[in-house]
């Protein structure tokens, strides 16, 4: 079998119709990034082969795209030499067709056509399994080993050609099996081995039997118990409504409210007792802060007097720093503006040297800016020569081109007026030239154009009238090319022109001038390179304006230089005058670094006059802080002693211990009395039970009541009932059903224990056949591990490899096992392709795992084995399978779903 197209519509992201191009025999490689729909095509294979048309199961569904649509599948192969086309709709509008050559089936014939061909069967109503579910490899699916079903284990088996009917040594094993299998089933299922059928209701029966069983006895033994409750329960209400029991507690209450009352009265005088005392105690404590506080003022008192004491003396010494200070500062600061006069004096001289260097400059900026206007004078007089002559010529572009339409109309007329008259051609003798009189006038030889009608005379001979054919088109030619002419006249009269030759030379002259006066202007512009753009007049102005300005600056230079050496450095020296700029810098520096040393003097000086004066008012505002504080601390000792006096507060003091002595001794009386009665808390318990337990006991007699009522009502009923003939009539029912159910149960064990001998017997006989495909695999697994063996289980996987030992393959790595894995598949499709039945592998992202030899030895297996079925490869990594050099297949859009015919 050989896939050659496969096309889908409305299949997850593919919603338009695409294509898988390049199909063909042997390897084919869809090399494509993630999530360009590689599993989505396997998907839709998968369901093409798989799934029916009409199922709507969650398969189908996960392949509707995400705003809806009905998944269109369709698969063209090669089977048997003829070509086959199988085509499948999902959901909405679904169908099925195959086409296997000439032959054609739909709907659910398709279907079993299918099943038939791939070996596949049903698996309920929407799915077909078999071997195919191991061939085509999902995503993730190529790690694990292929699980069989019973549908691919039987395509296996039908491969090996061989049966069960060896186990028991006779042809009808296999039947036997069948029929322990089927007997089996009618006592459990399959699947779970849970009961069913007859046995499954024997055991419900035999429940429910023992459940009314069991409620039976319940209700008996509840019966039991209200009888024996019942009895109970009057004792204990005869009890409750004991009257010399009430009385008792009622006593006992009232005894215990009259205790709490007594200590009530004795908490409230020991709470008065400790008030007293804790008022006593307070007043004492305040007595004597106060008189702390008197202590600690007189103290402060001496304090301050001898500290203002120190402090006169020290104001003294401080004012005659302070003196000392504010001399020298005035001594530095006269030093300071004398050097100041002085760097003033060298400045001034300073900048008198530097402005005589710039008059200088500017004479000779000056002498530059009158030789560059002269220039431009003599440029813009150039310019205005030009442009003179450039205004004398009244001819321009526009005038010209309206003159040479006007000739250009002229002419073209007068050629359409002469291709329209007559002409009159005549050869004249010399001597007649006077004797032929054309409209009286002498005739010359040659052509002659008659627009209107002409008289000719010929002396001698006589007269001749010719007359032009008089069309309308002629005439309305003559009178465009009247107008034309006087167009034409007219224009030469505005600018001064005999005819078209002159405008031409006076436009020519036109030229000219311009080309002279865009030369003048260019010469003008290199003159003044920076005034590009502007005209000539302003430039010329502005350079006027310019000179005039710095003549003036000049000339107030100079005045001004006069008066400054008239007033700011008159006492100077000649000498300083008329020296270098160089030295008069070097002076004006040697000043300035004076003056910043007097400066520096008297900062230094000053610094010390604030510092001694700082000093000075930090001892006078401590001294006014010690003053205010003793004048303040007077105040407060002479109102205290006129609120009371020191003997009246000792005499409170002594009062206030006497009232504490007497509030502790009452205190105390509290104390030993409170030790002969118990704790109030107790006392308010004891009440609090005993009013809870009357209230309690009242509830407890009106419930007792209420349950004796409700028991004797139960027991009536259920004597009436006939409790112990129902019981004997159940326990009857219930030894029949647990027969039954024994009988059941030693089948059921019987069977099984026969199908697990049979099932062994099959799995040894199965290990003895699975030879083929353990020879069948082994070259791949020879290529890819040198010198190992094959160990297969009964399930067709591979359950180990013996390398110089056996090793589990559950023990290998991921990797590996994947590899095996693909294998397994590989010897699969083999046995399938050597049979004769249809096969193809498709592995999707497989392999990504393998390190590059292993790989290279996996390309090997998979090109040979290609050379006998067709291998589909599905991968993200287009550079990691280059070297498998397979067909290279593409996913193209097409405008629309094609099948072929």
């Amino acid at each position: 079998m050989i896939l050659t197209d496969i096309q889908l519509e409305c299949v997850r992201r593919f919603i338009s119709p695409v294509r898988l191009e390049g199909l063909g025999a042997g390897l084919n490689v869809l090399a494509a990034p993630n999530e360009a729909g590689k599993s989505t095509v396997l998907m839709a294979l998968r369901a093409a082969l798989t799934l029916r048309h009409g199922s709507k199961a969650q398969a189908v569904k996960e392949m509707q795209p995400y705003g809806g649509g009905a998944p269109h599948i369709g698969v063209g192969f090669e089977w048997s030499g003829k070509s086959c086309w199988l085509e499948k709709r999902f959901m909405k509008g679904a169908f099925a067709r195959l086409d296997l050559g000439h032959e054609r089936f739909d709907g659910d014939t398709a279907e079993e056509r299918l099943n038939d061909l791939l070996e596949l069967e049903k698996n309920g109503k929407s799915e077909a399994i078999g071997l195919w579910n191991a061939l085509l490899v999902r995503q993730g699916e190529s790690f694990a080993a292929p699980v069989l079903n019973n549908a691919g284990r039987s395509s296996i088996q039908n491969c090996l050609e061989h049966g069960v009917q060896e186990v028991t040594g006779i042809a009808a094993a296999g039947a036997l099996l069948e029929r322990v299998r089927s007997r089996l089933g009618q006592l459990q299922t399959a699947a779970t081995g849970k009961p069913t059928g007859r046995y499954k209701h024997l055991l419900e029966d035999q429940a429910k039997a023992a459940e009314h069983l069991k409620n039976l006895h319940a209700k008996r033994a509840a019966l039991e118990e209200d009888l024996v409750l019942l009895g109970q329960q009057r004792r204990t209400l005869r009890e409750y409504e004991n009257p010399e029991r009430q009385k008792q507690e009622e006593q006992k209450l009232y005894q215990l409210r009259e205790e709490r009352d007594r200590l009530r009265n004795l908490d409230a005088e020991e709470k008065a007792a400790l008030a007293r005392k804790a008022a006593a105690v307070q007043q004492f404590q305040n007595i004597r802060d106060e008189q702390e506080r008197r202590q600690e003022h007189r103290a402060e008192y001496a304090r301050l007097q001898q500290l203002i004491s120190d402090s006169v003396k020290e104001l003294s010494e401080l004012a005659a720093q302070e003196k000392t200070a504010s001399l020298r500062y005035q001594a530095a600061q006269a030093a300071c503006q004398k050097a100041l006069k002085h760097h003033q004096v060298q400045r001034a001289i300073l900048h008198h040297v530097m402005q005589q260097r710039e008059v200088q400059h500017q004479e000779g900026t000056l002498l530059r800016l009158r030789e560059n206007l002269k220039h431009v004078q003599e440029s813009f007089a150039q310019i205005e020569q030009a442009q003179a002559a450039f205004d004398a010529l009244p001819m321009d572009g526009v005038k010209i081109q309206r003159v040479r339409k006007a000739a250009q109309k002229v002419a073209m007329l007068t050629q359409q007026v002469q291709a329209q008259a007559t002409v009159l051609e005549m050869e004249l003798l010399p001597h007649a030239a006077q004797r032929v009189l054309l409209d009286g006038k002498p005739c010359v030889s040659g052509k002659n154009l008659l627009h209107a009608p002409a008289e000719l005379h010929v002396e001698g001979v006589g007269r001749f009238v010719i007359t032009p054919s008089a069309g309308g088109d002629t005439v309305e030619l003559q009178q465009e090319l009247h107008q034309a002419q006087n167009a034409l006249t007219h224009l030469l009269q505005q600018i001064g022109c005999l005819n078209a030759e002159g405008a031409e030379q006076q436009y020519e002259q036109h030229c000219l001038a311009e080309r002279q006066l865009k030369e003048a202007k260019a010469v003008f512009a290199a003159t003044l390179p920076d005034k590009k753009g502007v005209s000539p007049d302003k430039v010329l102005l502005e350079l006027r304006q310019n000179l005039a300005r710095e003549e003036a600056a000049y000339t107030q230079k100079k005045h001004a230089l006069a008066q400054n050496l008239a007033s700011q450095i008159g006492s100077a020296q000649a000498s300083d005058l008329t020296c270098l700029p160089e030295k008069a810098v070097q002076q004006e520096q040697d000043a300035a670094q004076e003056v910043e040393q007097a400066r520096q003097t008297e900062h230094d000086a000053q610094q010390v006059l604030i510092a001694a004066k700082a000093a000075l008012d930090k001892v006078k505002a401590i001294q006014q802080q010690q003053e205010t504080g003793l004048i303040r601390l007077q105040r407060e000792l002479e109102l205290w002693q006129g609120r009371e006096s020191d003997a009246a507060l000792l005499q409170r003091l002594q009062t206030c211990a006497q009232e504490q002595a007497e509030a502790q001794a009452a205190l105390e009386h509290c104390e030993q009395a409170r030790q002969k009665e118990r704790p109030l808390a107790v006392v308010e318990s004891g009440i609090q039970r005993l009013e809870q337990a009357q209230k309690t006991d009242g509830e407890n007699i009106a419930r007792l009541r209420e349950d004796i009522r409700e028991r004797e009502t139960r027991v009536r009923s259920a004597e009436g009932d006939g409790v112990d003939e129902r019981i004997a009539e159940a326990d009857r029912l219930q030894q029949r059903l647990n027969m039954e159910v024994a009988a059941c149960t030693r089948d059921r064990a019987a069977l099984v224990l026969l199908d697990q001998v049979l099932r062994k017997a099959e799995q040894e006989q199965t290990a003895r056949y699975m030879g083929p495909l353990v020879k069948t695999m082994q070259p791949a697994f020879s290529a890819l591990f040198p010198g190992s063996e094959l160990e297969m289980d009964a399930d067709f996987g591979v359950a180990a490899l013996s390398r110089n030992q056996r090793e589990d393959v559950a023990n290998l790595s991921d990797g590996t096992r994947e590899q095996i894995a693909v294998l397994v598949r590989l010897g699969f499709a083999e046995m399938l392709h050597a049979r004769g039945v249809p096969a193809i592998l498709v592995l999707d992202d497989a392999l990504s795992f393998a390190d590059s030899m292993r790989l290279e030895c996996l390309f090997d297996v998979l090109a040979e084995a290609a050379t006998r079925f067709q291998i589909l490869i599905l991968t993200c990594h287009a550079q990691l399978f280059a070297p498998l050099r397979g067909r290279m297949l593409n996913l193209r859009p097409q405008e629309s779903f094609t099948a072929p015919r």
